[in-house]
């Protein structure tokens, strides 16, 4: 019945839906909008193993963060078993707008892969502190608009899912621990909607129009593929998005000079290239995805060398300028 329920939620809003057009002088305002992106991202720069000190101090950073600009934290809390015995985990869900009924969803995850000693200095630049770091700063950068936008019917909502990373092996159950979980709780979380004939419940997970989940971005030029045909649509705002933002020279490459290669590859891979990530739990329930990883994976991945010197700023600022701009031709934002 949830499936059915989101398929003709979905459909509805394939219809409905229309992306707002900015024009040449409202793309600059905010392609040239203040960033503090390199801020951001350095709190993530450090081991961020599940149920450690320094995951911890992630943790407060990202709930202290998002308290001071006013919008609703949740923190959803609870232990589950590992490979490596009990842990606890914590995902961090942060929400513009609580009272809107639908919700763009940007995610990532905030803990780095655990590897024993004398290999335990991971940091996972790429994967993923340069990805939360680039939702943090979207916030600030985008919080004066969505402060106007509040009372509309779609919110933007950040989550940082925890413990994506397997502890020994990639299986499905050392894997995947906070997105599983939340989704399964979401699933079965109901709100009563007045604009649903009969006042009917409807789950967290049915308010979600799309999750956009961000995972190996930071090295120089990734390639963001179009893994699923039900967004299709969506992704195609991003691959025009980018190549008239290269045409008006808001992105630039190592050497200043405009990019021949298109991150954004519109090419849809066969099933074969599935890639399991955050999104999976979501996507199994019916959740439309666009699921932005660097395919083929960055050469540090999984590397002690996924560190800051693996960043490449000015693909980052790039990847960075394209996500503002689309939320706010999603959210229909007035920039100013």
């Amino acid at each position: 019945m949830l499936l059915f329920q989101l398929i003709l939620l979905v459909t509805y809003f394939r219809t409905a839906f229309s992306f707002k057009a900015l024009s040449d002088d409202e793309l600059s305002t905010i392609a040239t909008a203040n960033s503090r992106l390199e801020e951001f991202v350095k709190p993530f720069l450090v081991p961020r193993v599940v149920d450690t000190d320094s995951h911890r101090e992630v943790e407060t950073f990202i709930v202290s963060t998002f308290t001071e600009l006013g919008w609703d934290v949740e923190e959803d809390r609870f232990t589950a078993s590992t490979p490596l015995g009990d842990k606890s985990f914590n995902n961090i869900i942060v929400t513009k707008d609580i009272t809107a009924r639908s919700r763009l969803v940007l995610a990532a995850h905030y803990d780095s892969k655990y590897f024993p000693p004398p290999n335990d200095g991971f940091i996972g630049a790429t994967d993923s502190a340069v990805p939360c770091g680039m939702l943090v700063d979207l916030a600030h950068t985008l919080d004066p608009l969505l402060n106007k936008h509040n009372g509309s019917e779609r919110t933007l909502q950040l989550i940082f899912f925890d413990g994506e990373e397997a502890f020994l092996e990639w299986s499905d159950t050392d894997s995947l621990y906070g997105s599983r979980h939340l989704a399964a709780k979401w699933e079965h979380t109901y709100l009563s909607r007045i604009d649903v004939p009969h006042n009917t419940a409807v789950s967290l997970l049915s308010g979600i129009e799309v999750m956009v989940l961000l995972d190996l971005i930071g090295a120089k030029k990734p390639v963001l593929r179009n893994f699923y045909s039900s967004t299709s649509w969506l992704f195609s705002e991003f691959v025009e998005l980018e190549k008239r933002l290269w045409s008006k020279s808001f992105l630039k490459d190592d050497d200043e000079s405009l990019n021949s290669d298109m991150y954004f590859d519109s090419y849809l891979p066969s099933y074969n290239s599935f890639i399991e990530d955050d999104h999976v739990p979501f996507l199994q329930r019916g959740v439309p995805i666009l699921h932005l990883i660097s395919w083929p994976f960055p050469h540090v991945w999984h590397q002690i060398t996924d560190n800051a010197d693996a960043i490449n700023w000015n693909t980052t600022n790039n990847v960075n300028i394209m996500m503002r701009i689309f939320v706010v031709q999603y959210l229909h934002l007035t920039p100013s």
